[in-house]
Formats: C-alpha cells, structure tokens, sequence
C-alpha cells in the first residue's frame, strides 16, 4: 500500500511539474512575441527620415529591448547612439548612451568600463543639472563599488544618492537607495540592519506599486533569512520574489530566484546531513538533487544572459554540493571556474566565498598545502572586506547620512513655516491694500460732490492736496517691491523713480484742482 502511495505522489509531483513548466513557457512566449513586436516597431522607425535626437533615442531603446536577450546587439546600438549624440553634440542623448553601456559592461561583470561609462554619465547629468540623472547615476557608481567589495565607497554614493533624492521627494530613486544600502549591511553580516532597510524599500514600493522593485526587496529579505537559518521563511519570500519576476518576465530577476531557491535547498539537504548521519539518505535523495536542479537551471539563465558575477556565484553553489555529495573532481573544476571568473572582473566577495570553498574541498581530500593557500586568499580578501576600519568608515557614512536627513528636514519645516507666515502676510497686506483702496476712492468722489456745494476755495484746494498725496504715498507702497527690484536697494536710483511718479500725478493734480475751482467760482 505505501508503495502504491508513493507511486501515485511520485505521479502527481511530475505532472504538476509538468503543467507549471508548460504554463511558463506559455507566458515566455507571449513575453517574447510582444518584445519582437517591439523591436520591429523600432527597427522601422529607424528606417524612417527621422529627427536626430528621435533616432538617438530609438537606438537607445532598441538597447533595452536587447540587452537581457542579446547583449551584443544592445551594445552595437547604444554605441551608435552615443557616436550620433556625440557627433549633434546632444548632451543628454550622450549621457543616456553611456548609462546604456555602463549597464551592458556590468551585466558583463566588466566593472572598470562599466564605472568609466556610469562616471561619464555622472559628469554629464551634473553639467546639465540634471538632479534626477545625478541621482540614479551615483547609485549606479554605488553598486558597482559594492560588488567589488568596497563598501564605504558605495555607501558613500548611496547615501549621496539618497540625499539627493529625498531632496526631489523622488520615491522611486529612495526605495532603490534603500534597497542597496540593505545589500551593503548584508554583506557585512549585519542581518538585523540589512532587514530594516529592506522593509523600508519594500514598503515604499509597495505603496508605490512599483512590481519590480518589490521582487528585488522580497528576494533580499529572503536571503536575510536564509543566512539566519529560517529556511521555510527564506522560501516562502523567495517563491514570491519569482512569482512576481515569472509575472514581469525579468529573466535576470528569474535566474537569481532559482539560485537562491537551490542555495536554500543545499543549507537544508547540509543540516540535514550534519544533524544526523542516519539522515545522510534522506538529505541525498531529497534536498540536494533538488538544488542541483534549480542552480542547473540559474546557471544556463546567467549564461545566457552573460551576467558574470552571477555565473561565478552559481558556479560556486555547485561546486559548494558536489563537495558536500563528496564528488570531489566536480567540485574543484567548478570552484576553480567561479575562481577564474571572479578574479577577472574583481568581484572580491564572491571571490571570498570561492576561497574559502575550495580551501574546504582541498582539506576534505588532504591535499593540506592547497587547502592553506586558498584559506589565506579567503583571509585576505575577507580583511579587505571587513576590517575595522572600514567598518568606522560605513558607521560615520550612515551617521553623516542621518544628519543630512535631519538638516533636509528641518530646512523644509523652515521653508514651510515661512511660506505659512508669507501667505499670513500676504493675506493681511491684500486686506489693508484693499482697505486703503476703498478709503482713496471715497475720499475722490467726496472731492469730486465739493463742486456741488458752496464751500471756500482754499479748503477745495487743501482737500484736492491731501487726496492726491495719500494717491502718492499709496502707490509708492504698491510699487516698493518692484522698484526695490529694480534698483537693487540704490538711492538714486529708487529717487529717480519716486520723482517719475511724482511727475505724473502732478498733472492729474493740476487738471482736478483748476476743474473743481472753476466749479466753485461758477457757483460762487
């Protein structure tokens, strides 16, 4: 009966398998066949008599539609971009080419071209002012510095990054700050920091319904508890994470879930292992093939892609278990590829773990020497990672953050207050102009009835004086600010305009003044 059982489960397990593949690659397909149409709308307008700055930007994003699919292709049209841009001399069109290429050479694991470009980008943005493009190009200089394992560095831009974005109220840009600079604590094994960022990017974006941002925090929340040992925890955000990139089509989003759903299948098929030798069978048959499945899968993703720190990383989870299964020359030929890999694009944390693998694998099968020269590498590199000083160093980065904050806050609720109190003044300023206004036009039509009475001449005159007088004082009130404008607060200046105003209002003066005594002298 419980083989019967077994069979019918083992059944079941392979269909389901089979229907979610099938459904997947249903929505690949359609993924695929709405790029391809893009694509040749693009291609089109190409061919088309377009504006320069047009075709600038077409080449650019035919560069986005390539570059998860066939990274060489996106390259060609981003370098066309920029020579085009160069050649109009069209600063902005230059500087999106060269984030483009910036970003083909990172998902190369190319870091110096890939810094060379973003700084360029950086350099370009600032000559245009172009705050939202200085922004999300400090934070692209912040990752590449942390995948090279120099945190204080990218802590430095993304704190810059984030300042600058807060300043904007730019919440897009603040979740991604966020976000990187939780990757920056996790590298340093400071879980409960690293969590906190990651629930503050996740909440942002979630509030801004920004899919693909949420994924990324999900899968980092994961990896905090998949290093903390809460493997059910780590799964549980790690399958959301893929649902949602699965529902985006983001193959790199895609391939780094399956890495990390095998890195939780091999930690658990490893406790099994340690916790029980008994359970050694159970691990085996269950845990591990199951993770050598998903990093299979991950790896042939990362190549296509020609992400190469992501390959060194998956190369280094299969070496990791094939150590653990005991397959020893599988193990040292992947290990030593991660290895190659990593040394050639400088991505040194990833280049720590290598070490301290293989220096496992070569202890495991007594070749001692070996064994100690990667476990040095592994206590150099992991010195340069994590010395003390550097760690002051990211302590006073944050510090320093949180006093910006303090100061961008405080100098809004000052800004605030003082639009409050000018709106107050300007407020009783229209009341008391308008008030004064009333009062002149009363006083005028009052001047204007003494011609219907008998009254002497010399208090007309006095009357007809004091109107037009405070008519002068008036406008001079109104017109203070604009002529404190224009001269800059200087006497002569401000003199000359009091003396046109006053040369015209005299005439009005006269004209009235001789009207109403002919008036007064008819009746008298």
């Amino acid at each position: 009966m419980n083989v019967e059982l077994r069979s019918i489960q083992w059944i079941f397990r392979h269909c389901a398998f089979f229907i979610l593949n099938s459904l997947f690659l249903l929505f690949c397909c359609s993924v695929v066949l709405s790029q391809t149409r893009k694509i040749d709308s693009l291609q089109t307008l190409l061919q088309t008599n377009i504006h320069d700055t047009t075709r600038v930007n077409t080449l650019n994003a035919l560069f986005k539609q390539y570059i998860s699919t066939v990274p060489d292709s996106a390259l060609h049209y981003t370098h066309q971009a920029l020579t085009l841009a160069e050649k109009i001399q069209w600063q902005k069109g230059a500087g999106n080419a060269h984030h483009s290429m910036g970003h083909y050479y990172y998902t190369q694991g190319d870091y110096p071209k890939c810094l060379e470009h973003w700084l360029k980008a950086l350099a370009i943005w600032e000559s245009l002012s172009d705050r939202k493009g200085i922004s999300a190009s400090l934070g692209n200089i912040g990752i590449v510095y942390k995948n090279q394992g120099d945190y204080p560095k990218a802590l430095e831009y993304y704190f810059k990054a984030l300042k600058m974005d807060e300043e904007l109220s730019n919440k897009n840009g603040i979740a991604r700050h966020l976000g990187n600079i939780g990757l920056v604590y996790w590298n340093q094994g400071d879980y409960p920091k690293a969590l906190e960022y990651y629930f503050k990017a996740l909440k942002m974006d979630e509030e801004l319904g920004r899919k693909s941002g949420i994924a990324r925090h999900l899968g980092n929340i994961g990896n905090v508890y998949k290093n903390q040992g809460d493997y059910p925890k780590a799964l549980e955000y790690y399958f959301k994470a893929l649902k949602m990139d699965e529902e985006l089509g983001r193959e790199r989003g895609i391939a780094i879930r399956l890495g990390n759903i095998g890195g939780v299948y091999k930690s658990q098929g490893d406790s099994a292992f340690a916790a029980s030798r008994k359970g050694r069978d159970l691990a085996m048959a269950d845990k591990y093939p199951k993770a050598l499945e998903y990093f299979f899968k991950a790896l042939k993703m990362r190549r296509e892609l020609g992400a190469k720190t992501l390959i060194a990383s998956t190369l280094g989870n299969i070496g990791s278990l094939y150590t653990s299964t005991k397959e020893y020359a599988e193990a040292e030929k992947h290990l030593l590829q991660a290895l190659e890999i990593c040394r050639e694009i400088g991505a040194l944390n990833v280049e720590r773990q290598i070490e301290e693998m293989l220096s496992n694998l070569y202890a495991q099968t007594h070749r001692y020497r070996l064994a100690y020269e990667h476990h040095k590498a592994y206590g150099i590199a992991k010195d340069s990672l994590f010395n003390e000083e550097k760690s002051k160093d990211l302590g006073k980065l944050e510090a320093k953050h949180e006093f910006e904050k303090q100061e961008i806050e405080r100098k809004r609720a000052e800004e605030e207050q003082a639009k409050q109190a000018a709106a107050v003044k300007s407020r009783r300023d229209n009341l008391q102009y308008s008030g004064i206004l009333i009062f002149l036009v009363l006083v005028f039509a009052g001047v204007f009835m003494l011609g219907r009475f008998n009254i002497p001449i010399r208090l007309a005159e006095g009357m007809i004086f004091l109107s037009f007088l405070l008519f002068f004082e008036f406008t001079l009130v109104l017109l203070d600010p604009y002529i404190e404008q224009y001269s800059s607060g200087a006497p002569a200046i401000k003199l000359g305009f009091n003396a046109v105003l006053a040369g015209l209002i005299f005439p009005m003066h006269s004209f009235f003044e001789a009207k109403l005594k002919k008036n007064l002298v008819k009746r008298q």
